[in-house]
């Protein structure tokens, strides 16, 4: 998932309500870009409520508990952890970086996250959800990470030095500690995503010395062993854009959902995990107002995320697109940034 952006709604009635008791899934996301702040409800929209100022909610796989990032009028960056179905949030972190990061593993105990000064090396954590301890993973500069399908390992892109492009590696280890396993070594990595059957999917930033603005991204696999490196994908990518990301895979791993982005530019698009065949799921707009993907569902058929493109000054509804291709179905108005558990 991505930040996006920010506009005041009132919600006085969604606020007092709770979670219908036969939701399926919880729905997360922000309103009020100038003054935001987080709420719940069930996945088709209905029963909202508000959880506290905020914003980039992610959901728990679980469904139960909904972490964000507060900021104070201090400036600091807090982590903050509430019941989906409403009630007090707790402090988790105060010095979180980096939000769009944010993962929870896949049995909701332990959530990924960045710490650190405003400027400087940061600490990779894992935060027990219950207790609200700690252990450092490792420390650097890092470009995404995401938990194995069972959650025993994690793996994560980190680069030594701060510099653009940033000359990253892909790292795998334990979550139970130990030392990290290093899956690559042409520091142009970054972004992996761990997904079933032993794939990772990740970027590689290519071509920097022969294009004007900087490299373009590319989407390759590699095994947990790092071993099986094969490129997905070739795209087209113009001089003030970046290319893909991955956002996020199906349970099988026959779904592949990314992100293309760049300068003012920011759209979901679909990719054939073994052909690297892309598509925009908003055919009839890929540019700065496009539909902005932040998840798709576990079965691969329905993908998350927001119309209105990243620009926080435009008119954003959270919504849903088919993944094979159709029309947009708003799940909640005036509203961004959304996750679920579905």
């Amino acid at each position: 998932m991505r930040p996006a952006g920010r506009l005041a709604v009132v919600a006085a009635a969604a606020a007092t309500l709770a979670l219908p008791a036969a939701a399926g899934a919880t729905l997360a996301y922000v309103k009020a870009p100038l003054n935001p702040a987080v709420y719940a409800a069930a996945d088709n929209g209905s029963g909202a409520h508000r959880l506290g100022p905020g914003t980039n909610p992610r959901v728990s796989p679980d469904g139960e508990s909904v972490a964000y990032l507060r900021e104070t009028r201090g400036g600091a960056q807090e982590l903050k952890l509430a019941p989906a179905a409403g009630g007090a949030s707790r402090t988790l972190i105060t010095d979180l970086r980096e939000s769009f990061y944010l993962t929870f593993s896949p049995d909701s105990k332990t959530i990924a996250a960045l710490r650190g000064p405003e400027i400087g090396k940061r600490k990779l954590v894992l935060i027990d959800v219950a207790g609200g301890g700690e252990r450092v993973v490792a420390t650097g500069f890092f470009s995404g990470f995401s938990f194995s399908p069972e959650g025993g390992e994690l793996v994560y892109a980190r680069a030594a030095k701060e510099d653009f492009p940033a000359p990253s590696d892909l790292y795998r280890v334990s979550t139970s500690g130990g030392k990290s396993v290093r899956l690559t070594r042409d520091r142009v990595s970054l972004d992996p995503l761990w997904g079933p059957n032993d794939r990772i999917v990740f970027v590689k930033q290519l071509g920097a010395k022969q294009r004007k603005y900087g490299p373009k991204n590319e989407l390759f696999l590699i095994n947990p062993n790092g071993k099986g490196l094969k490129r997905l994908t070739h795209t087209k990518v113009d001089p003030l854009l970046q290319g893909l990301f991955p956002t996020e895979w199906s349970a099988n791993g026959s779904r592949l959902l990314a992100e293309f982005e760049g300068q003012d530019t920011s759209y979901a698009v679909t990719v054939n995990p073994k052909t690297g065949a892309q598509k925009a799921l908003d055919k009839r707009n890929q540019g700065e107002t496009g539909f902005v993907g932040t998840a798709i569902s576990k079965d691969g058929t329905t993908v998350l995320g927001y119309t209105g493109g990243f620009d926080p000054g435009s008119a954003h509804n959270v919504a849903t697109f088919p993944y094979g291709g159709g029309k947009a179905k708003a799940l909640v108005k005036s509203a961004y940034s959304p996750s679920w558990s579905r």
